[in-house]
């Protein structure tokens, strides 16, 4: 996992002794001390506090305290939203994976982080904050023979709906990122060495990036490429939708910060948000394996055969080898838009039945050798750890 965020309902589960230290200067207030258009108010919140302490040495989360009437209506309650990079909470990198074994260890750092500006919390507390959004992710060290630009630029062929916008964002320094934008979540994939290289006036972690690139040189990451894939669960509802599905529970069961330590949970979250994508059957299409025509059509031909010998699955299997070569070259986006450009697109449906048919012909065949390790080693799961790195694995 990488980025969460969590929230706690006080006032009992959480003390601030240093008020100060936030932005506007952080005071409490009773019911009764509200003004007739407060206590009316339908407002997320009434006030809203930003913690800035003057300096802090190490990796502070994010914290915003909010005040808010309580669901009654008739009393004054405060919310400590806290945002924060697990794994830089624990090494100040995200190189570094963190375990399913390593809650303990978090809470007691963040505890330690938030006690050093003056925020008292409990250990359960912390364990059973309603977790609100979570970013889940996979660094992968790649082979020197496969480079992260092949990776990107296949997987910026694949197509997953009207509603689902795919970006590739490139960097001055020639680092480039991929963005698959789809309303509540979002898939996110580049190069971790290039990242952590970058200028630190484009890092948002800027008191971090020095941690980072010690462990890039110390164990000599520098020409290395490591493909991150992360996958960004950005509100609550959604949260509980994604890991309650996952842990086989009622879709709206409270998720807590502990459960997303739960074994195998974020490997499960990883492989089927990676699958949702590469097993759809434009992109089964777009991913294909190495270009060799004549095989493609072979493999199609007698996949059509054993559906049937008859002129129908002849025709059938013409038409696939046709859309399946469109789609491998073009990409899977790229050859709908030039097909629509001609054909109404009123009738997509008898497009995406071709397509089905296609994939269906395809079985068998393998991916790209890029996306064919990316998903062994999503499969594998290892974790990345130093004792990796030093391996140099």
């Amino acid at each position: 996992m990488d980025t969460v965020i969590i929230k706690i309902y006080g006032p009992r589960k959480f003390q601030i002794t240093n008020t100060s230290l936030f932005l506007p200067e952080l005071t409490r207030r009773e019911f009764s001390q509200l003004s007739p258009t407060e206590k009316q108010s339908t407002r997320l919140y009434l006030r809203h506090f930003f913690l800035k302490p003057p300096y802090y040495d190490g990796y502070l989360p994010k914290v915003d305290i909010f005040e808010v009437l309580s669901k009654s209506r008739d009393a004054v309650q405060y919310i400590l939203r806290a945002e924060f990079s697990v794994p830089k909470l624990l090494y100040r990198n995200s190189l570094q994976e963190v375990s399913e074994q390593d809650l303990e260890k978090v809470i007691s750092a963040f505890k330690k982080a938030l006690g050093g500006v003056g925020i008292v919390i409990e250990g359960d507390a912390i364990a059973n904050a309603r977790l609100s959004a979570v970013s889940v992710c996979k660094n992968v060290l790649l082979p020197r023979n496969i480079r992260m630009q092949e990776a990107l630029t296949e997987l910026q062929r694949v197509d997953i709906s009207k509603v689902v916008d795919v970006t590739l964002k490139e960097e001055k320094n020639g680092g480039r990122w991929l963005h698959i934008y789809s309303g509540t979540v979002e898939r996110v994939f580049y190069d971790k060495v290039a990242d952590a290289m970058r200028p630190k006036v484009k890092r948002k972690d800027k008191g971090q990036i020095n941690h980072e690139r010690a462990v890039i040189e110390r164990y000599r990451l520098q020409n290395r490429e490591v493909f991150r894939y992360e996958y960004r669960v950005k509100k609550a509802q959604t949260v509980m939708r994604e890991v309650n599905t996952a842990l086989g529970r009622e879709p709206k069961t409270f998720v807590a910060f502990k459960d997303i330590f739960t074994p195998n949970l974020c490997k499960t979250l990883i492989l089927k948000s990676w699958h949702g994508l590469i097993q759809r059957p434009e992109n089964q299409l777009a991913l294909l394996g190495p270009k060799d025509d004549l095989a493609l059509l072979l493999h199609i031909l007698s996949q059509a055969k054993k559906l049937g010998g008859d002129a129908h699955s002849m025709n059938r299997a013409l038409i696939s080898y046709g859309l399946a070569r469109a789609i491998r070259d073009h990409g899977a986006k790229e050859a709908k838009r030039a097909i629509f450009s001609v054909w109404n697109s009123d009738h997509s449906e008898r497009l995406t039945r071709k397509i089905e048919a296609s994939a269906e012909l395809v079985r068998g065949l393998p991916y790209s050798n890029t996306i064919a390790l990316i998903d062994t080693a999503f499969e594998r799961f290892e974790l990345i750890d130093l004792a990796l790195l030093e391996k140099g694995v």
